[in-house]
């Protein structure tokens, strides 16, 4: 072959690699759009869960799941709305099997407006599967100021920052860019021309999906991963059961900074802040039922926890939340806030959880009830409105 056709044939090598770049570019740009803010889901995602008595007890029905506009999973924004309402939280909050209308956050919002004089209020939740404090105060710096403006940020928190703390379910050496990843599905592109590629774009959803796959089986429709979970769980070694914790004191003061972070933060937009302490299936004596929901509190990122069968005992466990409750109450008595002590009004029974903290339909009943009244008994406290005017004292939810 002469040298003419040589780089004849290198030019048209790269005339068909340009044009094949150049046409995915385009393709990837159309089907791909750059985002322009950030979202927590894709804008317009509908996906149907199918809960089943093997994998999430205490859950029937399907688990129609729908983001609005906003990539929330919420309601559209009501133009004539009155309060607006954001609840923080991650997979306790979500409720990602539930359908849509008994998720508890979406049911506080009908209790709420289905109450005689109480002033039309749209809740957005805030949740996403994985988030502890640190990723709602990212949202605080990022996704925030792009939303319609709050009144009351209702935050439940705590399970896991534990988690975080114990190094139990969460990536190993987790990055700030993770971090990221993990509280939004979307961001606007920054950075240089290069970065702004739909080809980049599409590579990074692809390599964060393969990351978080990595977790461990639990990403279906159905929730098969459980199954193997609670087995893991269920067949570990009682000299695998470790029952003493590490030391948390680092952490609990990291849990508390970012506490009063995002009181501070919701002042900056004059907004109240109600803590929720978090409700778990964990105790000392756990009757069959309660055991038998048990496939958290493995040692290590989840995808090791069938293959080490190491976890900590439900009661190191129990321990552990009641610290970091202990702090969220803490919190509440010093800055003066009404805050609604759930892990003291849920029972710890097998009927209102299908796992160790995930609530089934009727413990999302017990939860919307509480929070609604909350909320409603702190209207009443401060004049009807939502937003702050007078310190208002801390406060445990009476039973509904």
């Amino acid at each position: 072959m002469t040298l003419r056709r040589l780089w004849a044939t290198a030019a048209y090598a790269l005339f068909v690699a340009a044009f094949v770049t150049v046409g995915c570019e385009i393709f990837l740009r159309i089907i791909l759009p750059a985002p322009q803010r950030y979202y927590i889901w894709p804008p317009g995602l509908y996906v149907v869960f199918k809960p089943s008595e093997a994998t999430t007890p205490g859950v029937s029905g399907q688990g129609r799941f729908r983001a609005n506009s906003l990539g929330l999973r919420s309601d559209e924004p009501f133009p004539d709305r009155k309060q607006t309402i954001y609840v923080f939280g991650g997979s306790t909050a979500i409720d990602v099997f539930l359908d849509q209308d008994r998720a508890w956050v979406q049911q506080l919002q009908t209790r709420l407006n289905a109450t005689p004089g109480e002033p039309k209020t749209w809740v957005g939740n805030l949740a996403r599967s994985s988030m502890a404090t640190l990723h709602n105060l990212l949202m605080f710096k990022y996704l925030i100021p792009e939303l319609p403006k709050p009144d009351l940020f209702v935050n439940l928190v705590g399970v896991n920052d534990l988690q975080l703390a114990l190094k139990s379910s969460y990536l190993r050496n987790m990055t700030v860019d993770t971090h990221m990843s993990w509280t939004f599905s979307e961001v606007p592109n920054s950075g240089s021309w290069w970065h702004r590629l739909a080809l980049i774009r599409f590579y990074k959803r692809i390599a964060d999906w393969r990351a978080k796959s990595r977790l461990g089986p639990t990403q279906t429709y159905n929730g098969d991963g459980y199954i193997t979970w609670r087995r893991c769980r269920a067949e570990a070694p009682p000299d695998r059961i470790v029952d003493r914790l590490p030391d948390l004191n680092a952490a609990l003061a990291r849990y508390r900074k970012n506490l009063n972070e995002l009181v501070d933060d919701a002042d900056s937009y004059g907004a109240t802040t109600i803590f929720l302490t978090q409700p778990t299936i964990w105790s000392d004596h756990m009757a069959a039922a309660e055991k038998a929901r048990l496939l958290a509190g493995g040692i290590g990122p989840n995808n090791e926890w069938c293959v080490e069968h190491r976890y900590y005992s439900p009661r190191a466990l129990a321990e552990g939340m009641a610290e970091f409750n202990g702090v969220l109450l803490d919190v509440c008595r010093e800055r003066r806030l009404f805050c609604i002590d759930l892990a003291a009004e849920v029972p710890k029974q097998a009927k209102y959880f299908q796992d160790d903290m995930h609530f089934s339909d009727a413990g999302a009943d017990l939860v919307s009830g509480f929070v609604a009244q909350g909320i409603l008994e702190f209207q009443r406290r401060n004049g009807g409105s939502l937003r702050p005017s007078s310190p208002a004292v801390s406060k445990t939810a009476s039973r509904p």
